[in-house]
Formats: C-alpha cells, structure tokens, sequence
C-alpha cells in the first residue's frame, strides 16, 4: 500500500474541478491498499498524489456538508471591481508589488470555494495542504484572478457560471451556478524551459543514462536504502513539456526499490540534496516501447530535470509474525485482527482522512511494502483503500496499533497486484493510527 508516485501523465488537466486532477499511468502500482487510481499516490511512492488530487477532491466532496464547512462563513466584500469579463474581486489581503503570475505558470494557493447560499464545496483549508495548480488548467474564472494577484495576496472572487462550470453540474456544483472563493496566493513557480544537454558538460553511465549538472548540491547524498523527495520535469526530443511537479505539485517520492522507470533507479544515486541535474533518458531505460499519447512515440528518448529536495531515513520496520489464533478476532466479513494496543483518540469512519504507518506481507513473510521504509507515514481517505482496510481501520481509535490478516476477498482477489502480491493472496499488515481528521 505504499504510495508511489507511479507514472506518468500525458492526459492534461481538464477544467472538472477549480484545482484540476491528472491522471498518471502507473508504471510500478504496487499499492497494496489502495485500490484506485491512488495506486500511483498509495503505492510505493507516496508522490502526494496524483491521485495526491484525485484524493483532495474525493475528500473536498466527502467534506462538503461536514460540520466543518457549515461554520465557514463568506468574507464581506471589500471596495469590490468587476472586470470586462465578469469576474467580480475583493482585495482581503494585499501581496507583495510583483510578480503577478502567467498563462503556464504554476502557482501554489489556499483557497475555500462557496455556492451562493454559503454552502462549502471545496477547501484546501481543509486538509491543513495547500494546492499547485497550472494556470491555464483551471476554470476561466481562476485563470484570470490569479493573474490579478501577487504572492501573500488574499483575494475573495466572485465567479459567474459562464467563468465557471456553465449550464453543466460538476459534483456538488449545480448547473449555471455562481461560485464564490477566497484564494490566498503563496508561491509562484517558474515554468522550467527546455534546452539539450551540452555535450561539453554530459557525462554517460554504464548503462546508457546522460546527464549534466545544472547545480551539485551540498547535502546529504542518497542512498540505496533512503528515501527522497524529487521534483521533475520532462520533454520530448521537440522541447515538449509533458509533465512536471507544477501541474499538480506531484513529486517522486519513494526509494530506489519502488521506482518503476529503470533510470529512476539510477538516477536518484547521483544526486545530493539541492542537486540539479539534466537527463538524456534513453528508451531502454524509460518507457521502451510503449507509446505515451501522440506528443511520445513508442522508443522516444526525453529529456528530465530532477531536483533533489530531501532524503528521508528509513525507520525500523516492525518484526513479521502471524498473529497466535487465540489472539484474532473475525468480522462478519471474514476480516481478522490482532489487537497490540488500544487506542484512546477518534475513531475514523468512511470519508475520514487518516495518517498511519504500516507495513505489509504476505503470509510467507516476504515484505511488499512498507511506510517504515520511507521514513514517514502516509495519509489518505478511507473509501480509496482495499475493502480490508476501509473495514480495519474503522476498528481503531487514534493511537491504537493492530495486525490485520485480509483474506484476498477484501484485497486483490483472482488478480493479485504488482509483481509482489499474487492471485488470491491472504495479506498481513501492521498498522499504527497515528491521527484521524473525521
């Protein structure tokens, strides 16, 4: 169930949400418990998904007639304008005097979005997480605010249907309706700009991979057995940019064992934290003979930009053991567990984000994955795990730790998953709760 930014996407944003969602081709979903398209966010890396936005919207939806939404009240307007569009603004909050963003820019914002009536639809608020977006890649109405806007500002927009969603509904947003959002600005990403390597300055591995050093870097260099943080970009042979962390502030995160494109387990070696690099990533070690869209033939060589954020230690994984019979209790469902320590917080339910470490294995020992390996836990929504999870963690409260044997009903069943988790195969799993947001 790790979460892996598997990859990659060339389906680009449509306008479905404010904060549009991409959806990446899997290259390596391992993902375990996640039984969805976040098997690129819950898999073996966790890429804070894709999905890290397919998820966001699950919960905003989830989270729309929550208590919490209820008591979010609309912001007075404040010497409001109205542009030759429509679009109606409130400056809350001024920013700083420049930049403003661009069409193609990548920004990061906070923001909660209103019908009329003071329902609560949406909010990156919500979650504590603030969202990247790609201007261009969201409604009308967003495109054009947010290049009113500079960094720290806080504006309240008003957005008519024609800016918006039209005569169409789009999930709690009913057709020809007027939305409301308050949008703070935090940062603006520069769009990164393609150039080849100079051959002057590459260097060439053993295995065919080029790259030239853009910046060194001055820290911590990984490991194999680390994991690490990595924004990105990438281009196809004409300049084409096809996908980067400023679409959708998805990021490669995982270790060298959970990447599924071969040059990521080579790549990340090279680096140091702060490092910039620039790769010639030839087929064999990218997507070989699959096509990637019409912008990506079969065999094409692309061009990648990493950056090294951050290296992240591994931790101690728990011992695998099965749980003694006289020890398990069995659901209705067939589910069984082991209680190893009550909790005393919330007890999540169906729609509830959860933050939890774990790791998993099949019945022989042999270990599929593992947040503990990652240095971190994950979070997620329950609802967009396998069925044995969503049940399980129902169980516990906040602190607890227990040990679930899922028979393959409520995991993969007849398919299995990956190259790890077989047909039919019974799985076991630690799992620590270590915060629920109900």
């Amino acid at each position: 169930m790790g979460l892996t930014l598997s990859w990659v996407s060339l389906d680009y944003l449509s306008t479905r949400h404010p904060i549009s969602y991409t959806f990446r081709l899997a290259q390596k979903p391992v993902a375990p418990v996640i039984g969805c398209v976040y098997a690129f966010i819950l898999s073996d890396l966790f890429l804070e998904i894709f999905v890290t936005r397919i998820l966001c919207l699950l919960l905003c939806l989830l989270l729309a007639g929550s208590a919490w939404a209820q008591d979010q009240k609309i912001p007075e307007d404040k010497d409001p304008k109205t542009t030759e569009s429509g679009l109606k603004y409130s400056v809350l909050h001024p920013g700083a005097k420049a930049p403003h963003p661009e069409m193609g820019q990548a920004v990061k914002v906070h923001y909660t979005g209103w019908l009329e009536n003071g329902t609560v639809f949406d909010s990156s608020k919500k979650q504590g997480n603030p969202m990247v977006i790609q201007l261009g890649k969201v409604i009308p109405g967003w495109n054009e605010g947010l290049q009113l806007m500079t960094p720290g500002a806080r504006f309240k927009f008003t957005i008519p249907s024609k800016l918006a969603y039209g005569p169409k509904a789009n999930g709690p947003i009913p057709a020809n309706s007027t939305l409301i959002f308050e949008v703070e600005l935090i940062e603006i990403w520069p769009k990164p700009v393609f150039r080849k390597l100079d051959p002057a300055k590459t260097k060439t591995t053993a295995s065919g991979l080029k790259y030239e050093i853009l910046e060194p870097g001055t820290g911590e260099k990984v490991a194999k057995t680390d994991a690490f943080d990595l924004r990105f970009a990438f281009w196809n042979q004409k300049g084409r940019l096809l996908d980067w962390t400023g679409f959708q502030g998805a990021k490669i995160k995982g270790t060298i064992d959970h990447m599924g494109l071969a040059f990521l387990k080579e790549a990340p070696l090279l680096l140091s934290s702060g490092a910039r690099f620039l790769f010639e990533v030839p087929p064999a070690l990218c997507f070989k003979n699959e096509a990637r869209g019409e912008a990506l033939p079969a065999n094409s060589t692309t061009t990648w930009e990493l950056i090294l954020e951050r290296v992240i230690k591994p931790l101690e994984a728990p011992k695998f053991s099965l749980s003694a019979p006289d020890r398990l209790k069995t659901t209705k469902s067939g589910l069984q567990y082991e209680v190893i320590k009550e909790g005393a917080g919330v007890q999540p339910k169906m729609g509830s984000s959860v933050t939890v470490h774990y790791a998993g294995w099949l019945t022989d020992g042999t270990l599929f994955d593992s947040s503990f390996s990652r240095g971190e836990p994950i979070t997620f929504a329950l609802g967009n795990v396998i069925k044995g999870w969503n049940e399980g963690l129902q169980l516990m409260k906040q602190g607890a730790v227990y040990k679930f044997t899922i028979p393959s009903k409520l995991a993969y069943g007849e398919k299995g998953k990956g190259e790890k988790i077989g047909p039919n195969a019974t799985l076991i799993f630690h799992v620590e709760l270590i915060k629920v947001k109900p």
